[in-house]
């Protein structure tokens, strides 16, 4: 279907996905090089995949992974024998025929889903059928809204710089007065003059794209590698690069902004300013309205600029605020791994529990481990939901409420540091044999028990279904936050592991010293214990919490770089604009100071001037970023406009503002009267 064929060997075959059948696996063409030398030989070999032999029938072309980074496939066999809790999901691929519309085959696969969940309701659990395309199967509606967004501010940037450079293009114009001046009065023709000043443009975009295609591809490299070593990011065989494409689009827009801000000046040269400049010694080759333009340039500047800082403020103080997030633990010192066990291998429930209590006690025996434990939870980073249903309370039009869920081990709320506000937490008492009891943290106690103990109350989890069972509470710890970073928190619930056993678990051990040095000791004592149980997911708690957030950090260090680059064209061109003036005035102030003026009424004078489209760029700046930055939070509702950043955003773009003035105005007023009243 996906139109890949084996460079060794063969592709699965029906009989190769009949319950029953002997395993067999592809491999990827890495880890045929990596593992195997190459050897043509592979096919027929025997490896272990899953704790069961299985014989390797084809090697898989060099970049296919599909659909994400997995080198090993293996045949699925559905069986109707699966348990249902055995967390084994399908996801459904079809490639219709051309001449056949989706809807022909999304009306018989719901008919399908249906048949098998009325008549194997226990055993499969088919979920609602969605249909997306394969671009959408790996980026949802999130993502690519917040691309969009990310595409809007990149225009921003790019009005930010064609203004700049229209600006400077005027003041570089105006500059080159005399020069223009002669030139046209020896009778070259205004086009002659353009084609001049739009080389000259040209060559400078020229050179300017061939140095930003380079950056861009560093640019890229460093938005692909901020992905290593998480789950996250795009498969290996999406290729995310500069290609010709790509350099032609930056290049063709690059040469359209040229055109515009190298003819610009030409179009506002007027014959009476050519007539006054050559009388006034070449000071003025443009009239009152280029330097307007030029204002109206710098207004807009501004205007632009604020809409990309505010939206970069909203973006990093919300990421600096999430990576605060109290999750109610001591993330010091913490080592985690994340372990599967197989069913074949562990058929029973005490087999599972007796394999992490031995593997947690060899941890603790450790010189350097202060403590170990296991849980199906890491807070901040996964949990599950469950609904619940508090002994004595009616439910609601909504239906009965949701919690988080973990599983832990007794050893788990000392060893992540939890703090214990009432009752106890779970102990050798809590067995599977004996009556089951639960954890509740204080968000669950106020809102389910707000005026009442919740010590002795029942909960029954779920809330109702054939597995539904009452639960003790016997303990209340601190507020917890088992979600992901930056989800609304919500009430969460602990029971003990040994009454809920899991095969799916991850084993968190506190150390002495730098919890990443215990990492290949974890690893040997976990491959001494089974052979055939690897440890993934082998991070400190700093690293589970950098993966958790390494999308949120790759977007606040993009648009940290859009922002200052915003930042600095705005205040190039203020600079610029106000250089002109000082400029143009410097016999002007000249006058002012030979007159008794002080610098300060100078100073104050030079503002009166700029002031205007400072303030005027300022406030549609934040007519137009206050609604475009509020678009971040319904893509990303855990960033919030605040009115601190507004402050902030209004604080240095005045700053940057008076800055660009005061320099200029400064240098001005340094130079002798005698010298100024000389100047041309």
């Amino acid at each position: 279907m996906l139109g890949v064929a084996p460079v060794l060997g063969r592709d699965f075959r029906a009989e190769d996905d009949q319950p029953g059948a002997a395993p067999v696996v592809l491999i990827s063409h890495a880890l045929w090089q990596a593992r195997f030398a190459a050897d043509p030989a592979v096919v027929g070999k025997s490896i272990r995949a899953n704790a069961l032999p299985a014989t390797i029938v084809g090697v898989m072309p060099p970049d296919f992974m599909f659909p994400f980074r997995e080198q090993v496939w293996m045949a699925a066999q559905p069986s109707p024998t699966i348990a249902a809790d055995a967390d084994r999901y399908f996801d459904i691929f079809v490639d219709p025929h051309d001449d056949v519309a989706m809807a022909a085959v999304v009306g018989p696969l719901e008919g399908w889903l249906a048949d098998v969940q009325q008549r194997e309701p226990t055993t499969w659990s088919p979920r609602e059928l969605s249909q997306v395309s394969m671009s959408q199967y790996y980026s949802d509606e999130e993502t690519r809204k917040l691309l969009d967004l990310m595409l809007m501010t990149v225009g921003l940037v790019l009005l930010v710089a064609c203004a700049n450079v229209a600006n400077m293009m005027l003041v570089r114009t105006l500059s080159r007065s005399r020069d223009l001046v002669v030139r046209l009065t020896l009778g070259a023709s205004r086009a002659r003059v353009a084609m001049l000043l739009l080389g000259q443009s040209l060559i400078l975009t020229l050179l300017a794209t061939l140095l930003a295609i380079p950056l861009a591809q560093a640019g890229v490299s460093w938005v692909v590698h901020a992905f290593d070593g998480t789950d996250e990011g795009p498969p290996p065989w999406m290729d995310f690069s500069v290609d010709a494409g790509m350099a032609l689009m930056a290049i063709t827009i690059g040469f359209g902004t040229a055109l515009i801000v190298g003819v610009l000046p030409v179009l506002r040269l007027r014959t009476d300013a050519l007539a006054n400049s050559l009388r006034d010694g070449g000071r003025s080759v443009v009239g009152g309205g280029v330097g307007k333009l030029s204002r109206i340039l710098v207004a807009g500047e501004l205007a632009l600029a604020c809409v990309v800082l505010l939206t970069t403020l909203v973006m990093v103080r919300g990421v600096a605020a999430l990576e605060r997030t109290d999750l109610g633990i001591d993330p010091a010192n913490l080592l985690t791994a994340r372990i599967a066990l197989f069913e074949q291998a562990y058929p029973e429930d005490a087999d599972t529990t007796r394999f992490f209590e031995r593997l947690t006690e060899r941890l603790r025996g450790e010189p350097g481990v202060v403590d170990a434990a296991a849980g199906t939870t890491l807070p901040g980073l996964m949990a599950e939901e469950q609904s619940m249903q508090p002994e004595g309370l009616t439910v609601g039009e909504d239906g009965p409420p949701s919690v988080r869920f973990g599983e832990p081990a007794k050893e788990f709320i000392d060893t992540l540091g939890i703090q214990l506000r009432a009752g106890r937490g779970f102990d050798a008492r809590d067995t599977a044999t004996s009556d089951p009891v639960i954890v509740i943290d204080e968000r669950f106690a106020r809102s389910i028990y707000p005026d009442l103990d919740p010590i002795g109350r029942r909960v029954r989890i779920p809330a109702e279904g054939p597995t539904a069972r009452w639960h003790t509470i016997v303990g209340v710890i601190e507020q917890m936050q088992l979600e992901d970073v930056g989800d609304p928190i919500r009430p969460s619930a602990l029971v003990p592991l040994a009454q809920n056993p899991r095969r799916f678990v991850s084993v968190v051990l506190r150390t002495r010293g730098d919890p990443a040095l215990m990492k290949p000791r974890l690893q040997e004592l976990l491959h001494e214990q089974d052979a055939d149980t690897p440890a993934y997911w082998l991070r400190t708690y700093d690293e589970v919490m950098r993966v958790a957030m390494v999308g949120e950090r790759v977007l606040s260090g993009m648009f940290s770089t859009f922002g200052i680059i915003a930042l600095l064209l705005a205040a190039v061109g203020l600079y610029g604009l106000i250089a002109q003036l000082v400029g143009q005035r410097t016999r002007e102030i000249g006058v002012q100071r030979a007159l008794g003026a002080s610098g300060t009424d100078v100073l104050r004078n030079v503002l009166g001037t700029t002031m205007p489209q400072i303030i005027g760029g300022l406030g549609v700046g934040l007519l137009l970023a206050i609604p475009f930055a509020g678009r971040i939070e319904k893509v990303i509702p855990e960033l919030t406009l605040e009115a601190f950043a507004v402050v902030w955003l209004v604080v240095i773009l005045v700053g940057v503002a008076l800055l660009a003035t005061l320099v200029p105005a400064r240098r001005a007023l340094a130079i002798d009267p005698i010298s100024a009243l000389r100047h041309e």
